[in-house]
């Protein structure tokens, strides 16, 4: 059969050139990756023919997801096909930085040199079957994968629905895939279509050095982001006492939320991490003489089953019981403004200290502040100053603990219960012993992906929560619940088998990617979804 990506040797050269445009988060070559992959689809005849099935889903800085429709010719269930085609930095290739994007190059240079290498990547790198390189396993190798199930749909005529979408910005914000969703939602409308099953095709994450098994994940991990805003009250370092360090009151909070396993949730055998702080720092811009009085701390939360709501409800009570904790020991301070009147540190959360606020000096005023801040910066800073300034505003108050989200939020998705996803992981299995490859189920990707948003797994009340206590929410960050709704369908991530995503050794290992999985996912779409 021809095809431009139907042979393993053609699947390996697609690679080399997706893998050769540098598309590094947030660079340029990021924003003209897109016209790469429309340029390679409208070589196919099917896309040539039908070049109004090819679209753009835009950010709000200018960055591109690109989706391509295969149709069937009756049939409406559809199999969205996800992908992201943003790769992390390249500082870590060192003098070989500017060979990062060349798989031959950078392969040759450790075979060769293995400086950069772990025991496990020499002996790897031994045995020819691996590509290294940036982008070489996280995750071009899944697009290319997509791009040639696509073109086997039309070159067989395959009576289903393929929705490819590969999106920018999947290793930051994944801004990209929360502009898709709507894409995607739009074209189902417009096409009465039965989305019937999300696939991701990431690579898998190795449990072991030396372990060649190949994972199919049956969910992937949610990730939340709670913090807290601490507003002391400032003194000369001097008169210690006559003051209160909002650092002093955040080592109360930060004692009581890292490493704190009553976060820690099971599903089977496996758990989610331990939260950490991600960022925790006074907000002085300079060093002086004068105490810290406004503290932020950032903390890490991974989730299998909880939602926004639960997160925020139990993470409120442990900085509410870290509060009382201060309180009780400033009463035994002996010194200074202690002496002379009670002082008590409050707590808030956002939404409650933004209606305060908003009670007193009407909301014109309070939405006038919130505009002031600045876009141009991350939307966790973004959220820090936006509470800051409401904080400046409303110092009447006194210390004053304030407790937030920041994004970005990634909802925990699982479909391992699900009849269709079970069946086809059956299905992968028994595929793979027949190409001598050994394949485990685990429920949870590990690694964070943009699965998180089409399978909606929340609440109306940990929408609410979520959006009323992120300062950016519907200014720079947001998230399409209702789109997420509507084109919620079950998970799978099944890609090719890779090693050491994020580090200078970021391999692929040729046979799974170029030869197993294109016999995997075509098996699976052709028993399972067309008719």
């Amino acid at each position: 059969m021809n095809g431009l990506w139907q042979t393993e040797e053609s699947r390996v050269e697609l690679l080399k050139t997706l893998v050769k445009h540098d598309s590094i988060t947030h660079s340029t070559g990021e924003k003209s990756f897109p016209d790469l992959i429309k340029s390679e689809l409208l070589k196919l005849d099917y896309f040539n023919a039908h070049s109004n099935h090819i679209y753009f889903a835009h950010t709000e800085d200018d960055r591109r997801a690109v989706l391509a429709h295969y149709a069937g010719s009756e049939n409406k269930d559809t199999v969205v096909l996800i992908s992201h085609f943003d790769t992390v930095g390249i500082d870590d290739f060192g003098e070989y930085k500017q060979h990062a994007f060349d798989m031959d190059k950078i392969t040759d240079i450790f075979k060769s040199d293995h400086t950069y290498l772990n025991d496990d990547a020499v002996a790897d790198i031994k045995t020819g079957h691996y590509y290294f390189g940036r982008g070489s396993m996280d995750m071009k190798p899944g697009l290319v994968l997509h791009m040639s199930l696509i073109e086997k749909a039309a070159l067989e005529n395959w009576d289903v629905n393929l929705l490819l979408v590969t999106v920018p910005d999947e290793e930051v914000g994944s801004k990209g895939m929360l502009a898709a969703v709507k894409k995607i939602n739009e074209i189902r409308k417009e096409k009465d279509l039965n989305i019937v099953l999300h696939l991701n095709s990431e690579p898998t994450f190795q449990q072991a050095p030396g372990n060649n098994t190949h994972y199919v994940y049956t969910g992937t991990i949610g990730k939340l982001m709670p913090a807290v805003y601490v507003y002391g009250k400032e003194t000369h370092v001097g008169n210690a006492m006559n003051g209160l360090s909002s650092n002093y009151i955040m080592s109360f909070i930060n004692k009581n939320m890292e490493y704190n396993n009553s976060f820690i949730e099971r599903y089977e055998d496996e758990e989610t991490p331990l939260p950490v702080s991600l960022m925790m720092r006074d907000l002085k811009a300079h060093y002086d003489v004068q105490t810290p009085f406004r503290t932020v701390s950032l903390y890490n939360l991974f989730i299998f089953k909880q939602n926004a709501s639960e997160i925020f409800n139990t993470f409120n009570t442990i900085v509410k019981d870290s509060v009382d904790e201060v309180n009780e020991v400033i009463q035994t301070f002996d010194d200074g403004i202690y002496k002379e009147e009670t002082v008590n540190v409050n707590v808030c959360t956002y939404e409650e200290l933004l209606q305060q606020a908003i009670d007193k000096f009407g909301e014109d005023k309070v939405s006038e502040l919130l505009e002031s801040v600045s876009n141009n910066q991350d939307d966790h800073l973004q959220c820090i100053e936006a509470i800051d300034k409401i904080m400046m505003l409303m110092r009447h108050l006194g210390p004053t603990v304030v407790t937030f989200f920041t994004p970005p939020y990634y909802p925990a998705t699982n479909s391992s219960e699900d009849i269709l996803v079970q069946n086809i992981v059956e299905t992968i299995k028994e595929t793979s012993d027949t190409l001598n490859r050994n394949v485990e189920q685990v429920h949870f990707f590990n690694g964070i992906c943009d699965l998180s948003y089409v399978k909606y797994a929340t609440s109306y009340e940990s929408d609410r929560v979520f959006s009323l206590n992120t300062p950016t929410f519907n200014k720079t960050y947001m998230i399409p619940f209702e789109d997420i709704k509507e084109i919620s369908a079950p998970v799978l991530n099944c890609g090719p088998i890779g090693k050491d995503a994020h580090k200078v050794t970021e391999r692929l290992l040729k046979p799974s990617a170029f030869k197993e999985l294109p016999v995997i996912l075509e098996t699976v779409i052709k028993q399972y979804f067309v008719k």
